[in-house]
């Protein structure tokens, strides 16, 4: 019985740690846009690995060094898509990006899965931390300090609402790859990791154009679009919640 539940689950880990060798190798030759991209995708499934396996293995090593990595690409993507948007050359020189392999890193994780005795409580356990971890960033929206700093605050916690819900789609992607989460789940954590990706790029185009006299207008627009958009998601919590309980109570 082990060695059913074992096999898909090693099969995967496989698979991402070959696409992420890929990813790196290709954002190591030329840190294009799609490249990096590609590579973004690649470590952030990479760390929903991770943490899929870390009550049967954990390796903190490897994932503090994934996320610093991840994070020296962050500002170079926010910079590409800028570029992209606001009418900036697309062929201009990017820096040099070196991206880590891991090879020696991974082998031994993959050969230390190899020897993992049982693993037929990771998915269930997986799914209830992705749950959990949602329930709390969705608490912390409630906390609406009085004062000018409200507005900023609020920013700030859809913004680490979004980053968890970007994790929590790479997770239900492996989950349901597993056989243990809902397509709908994916579909869901999807559509509002692309909402709250616009408005954050929403908001760092309007400080990246503060003292821009000539991108006044676009400013003002893009605080409009912000308002607006943050209106909207404080109606439609009710969406996340749902999809936090639906999680809980699964029986896959």
């Amino acid at each position: 019985m082990v060695a059913d539940t074992r096999d898909p689950l090693l099969a995967q880990a496989r698979v991402l740690v070959a696409s992420y060798r890929h990813a790196a190798r290709a954002v190591r030759r030329e840190a294009s846009e799609t490249h990096v991209h590609g590579y973004r995708i690649a470590a952030r499934r990479m760390q929903a690995l991770l943490a899929l396996w870390r009550p049967a293995l954990c390796h903190s090593k490897l994932e503090r060094r994934l996320q610093r990595a991840i994070g020296r690409l962050s500002a170079l993507r926010d910079a590409q898509v800028y570029a992209a948007r606001f009418g900036a050359s697309s062929t201009i020189v990017l820096p040099k990006v070196t991206v880590p392999l891991f090879s020696g890193l991974l082998a031994r994780w993959l050969d230390a899965l190899e020897q993992t005795p049982d693993t037929s409580g990771l998915a269930r356990h997986y799914r209830r931390h992705l749950a959990r971890r949602l329930d709390g960033a969705l608490s912390r929206l409630d906390e609406h300090p009085a004062g000018d700093a409200s507005h900023r605050q609020q920013l700030r916690r859809w913004h680490h609402l979004r980053l968890e819900i970007k994790q929590a789609r790479y997770g239900a992607e492996l989950l349901l790859e597993l056989g243990a989460g809902e397509a709908q789940w994916v579909s869901a954590f999807s559509h509002w990791q692309e909402r709250l990706g616009q408005l954050q790029d929403w908001r760092q185009w309007r400080r990246a154009l503060k003292g821009n006299k000539r991108q006044r207008r676009v400013r003002c627009k893009l605080k409009r679009k912000i308002v607006a958009r943050l209106r909207r998601l404080d109606c439609q919590q009710a969406e996340l919640v749902g999809l936090k309980v639906a999680m809980l109570d699964s029986p896959l």
